[in-house]
């Protein structure tokens, strides 16, 4: 990939301003520095032992001084390392290290490693950015890794606290490398190649580095709790670097020996747990939630009703919801009377149209995002390509980093086969089970009832849906949506989470407002049927019982 001098100088110019933002966000005010080592080991420089001190104002003096340095990539050269640690000047003209905002390392693939995508996963999965390095051909030949913390991390040596650990979490043998900060844009030559990192700002959700008040907003959103990254690097080094272990005990230190006893019982064979193990051991960890008490992320909700009940309006205002940025202190909206989960909205939301053409998009979306805030939608229709199943396109999708919520609107069109067949539906929901799982998605699919079935309730939906008994016996939730009158009952129809993680048990009534395509929860009372007892009405009951020696 070629990219001119003028865009390099604002990618790390950029860069730096970024940097800088995260360490003011934390109190850190002073000067971080450029250099070159003294040695020729493991970084080739023809001007060793360069030194360039500058502050946040600074940051195009620093740009100019990389690329005068780099001279364009050509050889020899001297690719300027940056040393991102915050230093004060002292009255006799030294600097003294005093912390940093950010925690990074460089975990290159060298020889024959090979960069493997869990090493990612596990990064991304705290919070962390991870980007890969290319080397010639290859585009997977390490990793970049920076952290924006929540709070300034203390010197240790040549880095901070929390850059061993996530060089640990990475796992790749590149110890000589690990301390030093590469910029993006910029090729380094070393002992083991040509390496580069072609792009800072794709490390970040797009535009938002795009200015000042901009990096300002990512770095707030972005921060990271360290002990959260000492935890894991703890539970990965008690876990002998299993990616299996770590990836279904998790990151809580306090379960590392109970873990490690069950899979000494196994025979420490890794093969095997993969087969027995349990799933991780922290609630939220287990199950997560879009729209909490109703769709469980890294699962599949069906969502069912007549024809007409507004199936599709609710899955298209879900999609906008989820897919919107909101600002700082924006209270998140509510969905079905449930507060949307914004913090685990990230990334595209992809919408499977199949029956509503482009004219009913548009027309839903002036209503629902009348200001065009829903950046990361993006809508399917049927057509994939020559030769492309729906189910060959889900997998391409997988390439796209985070798909908070997919809809699939609905199940008949693009499902291969008769509904009625059972190995058909089987199929198709093992795809999308493995891309929910896979990727911590809520896939939601919109499914129709029987022809003339006119449910009372939400809870007879399940003895109505439309084809093969895979509809009822696959999916974690169904939600059931039944017409009455000029109002909507709204309720889980079929719920395979445990109660005590706030599952909506109640049955909800909603007024009906055709001209906004909008379901208004009823207040009070008239907003539940069929409510069930609360836990305090229980327990009363209870205690009652026990009065009466029941």
């Amino acid at each position: 990939m070629t990219t001119s001098i003028d865009n390099i100088a604002e990618m790390v110019t950029t860069e730096l301003s970024a940097l800088w933002a995260a360490h003011n966000a934390v109190g850190l005010d002073g000067f971080m520095r450029l250099y070159t080592p003294t040695e020729q080991v493991p970084f080739r420089n023809k001007e060793p032992g360069v030194e360039f001190w500058f502050g946040p104002g600074d940051t195009a003096a620093a740009a100019a001084e990389v690329l005068r340095y780099w001279r364009k990539g050509e050889l020899p050269n001297s690719s300027l390392l940056l040393d991102p640690i915050v230093h004060r000047k002292t009255e006799d003209g030294s600097y003294r290290p005093i912390g940093s905002g950010v925690i990074w390392c460089t975990s290159l693939a060298l020889g024959i490693d090979v960069l493997k995508a869990e090493s990612g996963t596990r990064l991304r999965e705290l919070g962390v950015l991870a980007s890969p390095f290319h080397r010639g051909e290859n585009d997977r030949a390490g990793l970049k890794v920076l952290g924006i913390c929540s709070d300034a991390q203390m010197p240790e040596g040549k880095a901070v606290q929390g850059c061993r650990e996530i060089y640990g979490i990475a796992c790749l043998s590149s110890e000589q490398y690990a301390p030093c900060y590469l910029f993006s844009g910029i090729s380094y030559l070393t002992n083991n190649g040509l390496f580069r990192h072609p792009d800072f700002a794709a490390m970040f959700p797009k535009d938002t580095l795009r200015d000042q008040a901009s990096r300002r907003k990512i770095v707030e959103n972005a921060t990271i709790q360290v002990q959260r990254v000492l935890d894991a690097a703890y539970c990965w080094d008690a876990y002998e670097h299993h990616h299996a272990l770590y990836e279904k005990f998790g990151t809580n230190p306090d379960n590392v020996q109970a873990n490690m006893q069950f899979f000494n019982m196994l025979a420490r064979d890794v093969d095997l747990f993969d087969a027995t193990g349990p799933l991780r051991k922290e609630a939220d960890a287990m199950i997560e939630f879009i729209v909490p008490g109703m769709v469980p992320r890294g699962s599949v909700t069906i969502l069912a009703g007549a024809g007409g009940t507004g199936k599709s309006s609710l899955a298209h205002q879900l999609c906008v919801m989820a897919s919107t940025d909101y600002d700082p202190g924006e209270e998140a909206p509510r969905w079905l009377g449930q507060r949307l989960a914004i913090e685990k909205c990230k990334g595209i939301c992809v919408y499977f149209a199949g029956e509503d053409g482009p004219p009913i998009i548009n027309a839903r979306a002036a209503i629902f995002d009348p200001h065009g805030r829903a950046k990361r939608l993006m809508f399917q229709r049927i057509d994939f390509g020559a030769g492309v199943t729906f189910l060959e396109h889900l997998k391409r999708l997988k390439k796209i980093p985070a798909v908070p919520i997919m809809i699939i609107d609905p199940a008949r069109k693009y499902l291969s086969g008769d509904e009625e067949d059972s190995g058909a539906v089987s199929g198709f929901f093992d795809a999308i089970e493995d891309f929910a799982i896979s990727k911590g998605t809520a896939v939601i699919i919109v499914h129709h009832l029987q022809k003339s079935a006119d449910p009372k309730s939400p809870r007879e939906i399940t003895d109505l849906l439309r084809g093969s008994q895979v509809f009822v016996d696959r999916p974690r939730v169904i939600i059931g949506v039944v017409r009455d009158g000029a109002y909507a009952v709204i309720g889980l129809a079929k719920n395979n989470i445990p109660p005590n993680l706030g599952m909506v048990t109640e049955e909800r009534v909603f007024a009906r407002d055709p001209k906004k395509l909008q379901l208004v929860w009823m207040p009070g009372h008239k907003g539940v049927r069929g409510a069930s007892l609360s836990p305090e009405e229980l327990e009363k009951l209870a205690q009652e019982a026990k009065k009466e020696g029941r």
